[in-house]
């Protein structure tokens, strides 16, 4: 076989002849799909899959989906084009990746996963990052090979996550630096939540940083007891569960302020102002001013908020959210 004009042989092949226990060109952490396996039961294999000969045997370069499928159905041969004289390896993934390229979106786990077997068949990196990253659609860069390539280190039950959820490389790349029991805690956290990929980055964000600050490992966060206690709540809708564990993380991420935020919090309602007269303040606390702001449509509603400031301006909690911006 030439790089120009490969030849083709079309025949049915045993299954028992492949060696289905080579991974090398399967990229993907889908399960076949139902609807594959309903139609093979249904029609038989439409598209033939793609072998080499290795001895009496065969290896994989196309179909492994299929392939397993059959063996499933305990069907005897499959439709299969065979590659003859048998291509190197690096011409196997090169051809699995030009048949794929344009019909499978890859995760960016698949991404890390496809690099990784081009390194461990010796392909040079410098060919791998000028070559195979841009079919890729990635940069031609080193840095971001090492990135991809350390997505291998996570557990599985992380990466079929990170997968199933099509989390992007620049959320989870915080995991490289944790250990395995932190990187298992947080696949059961968020195995349970699985939230949207902006809230996967906050969580690990605030996660990192707190145990970067505080000493301590990201499980013991996802240990908290209070933690699980809101993850657990299924009858909450995941929003509201969501926006009590952001809570949650922006208290012991920033704890000045959000003591800071329930003072606020309290003393605005001490006010006893209804809708119709809000008093607005920066959140942040970096300025001192307070604002209010009145709505009125009649003389009447008009005094009736003033009254209601009067009887504010003679209260202790004005005085303490004056303090609050005066000395936070």
């Amino acid at each position: 076989m030439t790089k120009n004009n490969p030849t083709y042989i079309f025949k049915s092949i045993s299954i028992e002849s492949i060696d289905i226990d080579d991974q090398l060109t399967n990229f993907s952490f889908d399960i076949p799909p139902i609807s594959l396996k309903q139609s093979i039961e249904e029609i038989g294999v439409i598209h033939p899959v793609t072998l080499v000969p290795l001895g009496k045997s065969f290896r994989i370069v196309c179909g492994h989906k299929r392939i397993k499928i059959v063996s499933q159905l305990k069907i005897k041969e499959i439709p299969a084009r065979i590659l003859s004289p048998a291509p190197d390896e690096e011409a196997m993934l090169m051809l699995n990746l030009s048949e794929n390229q344009f019909l499978h979106q890859y995760s960016d786990i698949e991404k890390g996963l496809i690099l990784s077997k081009l390194y461990t068949v010796k392909i040079p990196e410098i060919r791998i990052i000028e070559k195979y990253m841009p079919m890729l659609g990635l940069e031609k860069s080193k840095k971001l090979l090492d990135d991809y390539l350390s997505t291998n280190q996570l557990v599985l039950g992380l990466k079929t996550l990170l997968h199933e959820m099509n989390i992007p490389l620049r959320v989870f790349s915080v995991f490289f630096n944790w250990s395995d029991e932190s990187t298992e805690a947080a696949e059961h956290f968020f195995s349970a939540l699985r939230p949207g990929i902006n809230k996967w980055r906050d969580i690990l964000e605030w996660v990192d940083e707190i145990s970067i600050r505080d000493q301590t490992k990201p499980s013991d966060l996802f240990e908290l007891p209070e933690l699980k206690a809101i993850v657990n709540q299924n009858d909450l809708s995941p929003n509201v569960r969501y926006d009590q564990i952001r809570q949650l993380f922006y208290s012991k991420r920033y704890p000045i302020l959000s003591k800071l935020r329930v003072r606020l919090a309290r003393s605005l309602d001490a006010l006893k102002l209804d809708d119709k007269t809000r008093v607005h303040v920066q959140d942040s606390f970096e300025s001192d001013e307070i604002r209010i702001e009145m709505k009125f449509r009649t003389r009447e509603e008009y005094v009736s908020q003033l009254e209601k400031l009067v009887r504010a301006s003679d209260s202790e909690a004005l005085d303490e959210l004056i303090r609050i911006f005066k000395n936070p």
